[in-house]
């Protein structure tokens, strides 16, 4: 039997050193790259820029800065795209603005819940839902064929294992 925490801490420790490269969203999912941007061409041929690691959040989660919140997943929940597009290039500005943002440590429990410990006094906390065949969040390698690491109803999805 594994012990979520340590598998789910050990997954996420790819990102330690790595700073936060863009933040966008698609509909009110988070998704945030990491480490160096490189291109890629998509299914349709299209060019994009995606770093080494991506982390698609679809549950809860919060970014505070020395203790004051200052986005949470309520700010993608609107129904507007323009509204999500502003939502989105806000959270970018605030980790990856003018300024390095950068994993310093990560922190998750055996319920899929993680923080991950930023430069600056910023944190982002991710809150697993907890329902049943709802997808979390998942940490994968853009570009990559490999198993992406998913968060499903609060359980490190069977698939993700080795």
């Amino acid at each position: 039997m594994i012990n979520a925490r340590q598998e789910i801490e050990g997954r996420l420790s790819v990102l330690r050193g790595l700073q936060v490269s863009t933040v966008h969203h698609a509909a009110d999912m988070l998704t945030v790259q990491f480490g160096l941007l490189r291109e890629v061409s998509n299914f349709k041929g299209a060019v994009k820029h995606v770093g080494q690691w991506a982390l698609h959040v679809q549950c809860d989660w919060q970014i505070e800065r020395n203790g004051k919140v200052l986005a949470t997943q309520g700010v993608l929940a609107a129904s507007v795209d323009e509204a999500q597009r502003r939502a989105a290039e806000s959270i970018s500005d605030l980790l990856v603005g003018h300024e390095r943002t950068i994993v310093e440590s990560i922190l998750a429990n055996e319920s899929g819940d993680v923080q991950l410990i930023l430069s600056e006094g910023t944190r982002m906390i991710v809150t697993s839902g907890r329902t049943p065949e709802y997808e979390d969040w998942r940490l994968f390698e853009p570009g990559s064929d490999a198993r992406h690491f998913v968060i499903e109803g609060g359980k490190i999805d069977p698939y993700s294992l080795p």
